[in-house]
């Protein structure tokens, strides 16, 4: 993986420029360019609030700030393993014309992605404003939680994006497996709202880690939970080590095999 590390290092500029390309395509000839960064998640949030709160009636405390902290990184991780799952067949004229470490493709769309995360958190911090709910010292550790889930996100890109150049039902997969995956996380609810004996299964999921650390370290200004990060940093590392090694194995032929 070092070794990986540092030729991609090497080809920095291109990781730069790709990174750049998928930001400035994401909103080409829109009117509102990226103030749709901001724009999105609101009116998400508007239809999940009505139809959650005014409809079925789920009684949450600042319901709307549960929700986006939620809601956030999981479009972020959607549109990443999503997207990267394409990358490589979509980019198949690159890939044949010029030798470049391969990973490059999936994290550009993961990079991107991330950027327009980051952008995103603000509408979160402004609604806490909003609510009256401070940012609190436990704000430290946000950085450390978004660091594994890019690191969780990485893994399983670099994985499906690789298999999915042998196996194209893989993309078919992906797409049926994501709209399963957001009700078995606790985005539009909260996890205590999950019965104690069916939690252990909701904890198998890294995504609800992950969207609970974020509420820890936000709305609820509490130090996250030990066992959670922990469980995450070990989930994380093995995912992003896995998917290294399925993507460098798979990696040699994929030129031919696009």
């Amino acid at each position: 993986m070092l070794k990986k590390i540092k030729e991609i290092t090497v080809y920095k500029e291109l990781l730069y420029n790709l990174t750049s390309k998928e930001l400035k395509l994401k909103y080409k000839n829109s009117a509102l360019g990226f103030f749709w960064s901001f724009l999105n998640p609101l009116l998400m949030l508007t239809v999940y609030t009505f139809a959650f709160k005014f409809i079925m009636r789920i009684e949450i405390e600042n319901y709307s700030l549960v929700l986006l902290a939620g809601l956030l990184p999981w479009n972020f991780f959607n549109a990443s393993v999503q997207g990267s799952t394409m990358s490589l067949v979509n980019n198949s004229h690159l890939i044949k014309k010029v030798y470049f470490p391969r990973e490059i493709i999936p994290l550009s769309l993961i990079m991107s992605n991330f950027v327009n995360f980051l952008m995103t958190m603000i509408v979160l911090f402004v609604a806490m404003m909003l609510f009256g709910v401070p940012l609190g010292i436990n704000i430290f550790m946000l950085p450390v939680v978004l660091i594994l889930l890019v690191m969780f996100t990485t893994g399983l890109s670099l994985m499906l994006s690789s298999l999915n150049v042998y196996y194209r039902d893989i993309s078919h997969f992906v797409e049926i497996l994501f709209m399963a995956w957001i009700y078995l996380t606790p985005v539009i609810y909260s996890f205590s709202m999950i019965p104690e004996k069916y939690r252990i299964f909701l904890m198998l999921n890294p995504m609800t880690l992950v969207v609970e650390l974020i509420r820890d370290t936000t709305i609820r200004n509490v130090f996250p939970d030990l066992k959670f990060l922990l469980a995450l940093l070990v989930v994380s590392s093995i995912t992003l080590a896995v998917g290294q090694r399925v993507f460098t194995k798979l990696e040699r032929d994929i030129a031919e095999r696009i």
